[in-house]
């Protein structure tokens, strides 16, 4: 009777969980930027899967991209970066990302960067772009943690959110 029971439950329970194998993965990139007065720049730091910058990278380019392997590798980052994270003036002006660096870890990678804003702008007044990945995984979704000063503010980009202000009190 033991015996009935456990493979009742069994066969109850082993479709649940092929559900869990086949769910939709999640995908999202985590940035923290903070405005340094001092240099008059946005200082960013951008944790993302080393593999999904490959693989956006490689379509960009029509080629196969290793991190740590190919030769021009900082330049095809900041080419990527152009295209998928920059910030808006309020003249319209687009600012391009400084690559700086990158560290590449087992799954996870950091690029590093900053965006000259200026003396003569004022960064609450500008806005930020961020479409890394939107073109490559369905789903994505990507965080910045803005601060200025003690102040900080959360932005979230998804297919229908592109754009963000700076402007910590601003929605």
């Amino acid at each position: 009777m033991n015996k009935a029971w456990a493979i009742a439950a069994l066969l109850i329970l082993i479709p649940s969980f092929e559900n869990f194998s086949y769910g939709h993965p999640v995908h999202a990139t985590f940035a923290e930027a903070q405005w340094n007065s001092k240099t008059q720049s946005i200082e960013v730091s951008l944790r993302l899967r080393g593999v999904d910058l490959e693989s956006a990278i490689s379509d960009q380019i029509k080629g196969k991209v290793d991190l740590e392997k190919s030769k021009n590798i900082d330049q095809l980052i900041e080419d990527y970066l152009s295209k998928n994270f920059y910030v808006i003036l309020p003249t319209g002006k687009n600012i391009y990302a400084n690559y700086s660096d990158k560290e590449i870890g087992i799954t996870n990678t950091w690029i590093f960067f900053s965006f000259q804003i200026g003396e003569k702008q004022e960064p609450h007044l500008c806005k930020i772009r961020n479409t890394i990945f939107f073109d490559d995984l369905d789903g994505q979704k990507n965080v910045i943690e803005y601060r200025i000063g003690k102040h900080k503010k959360i932005l979230s980009f998804e297919e229908k959110t592109r754009e963000a202000s700076l402007d910590i009190n601003k929605k």
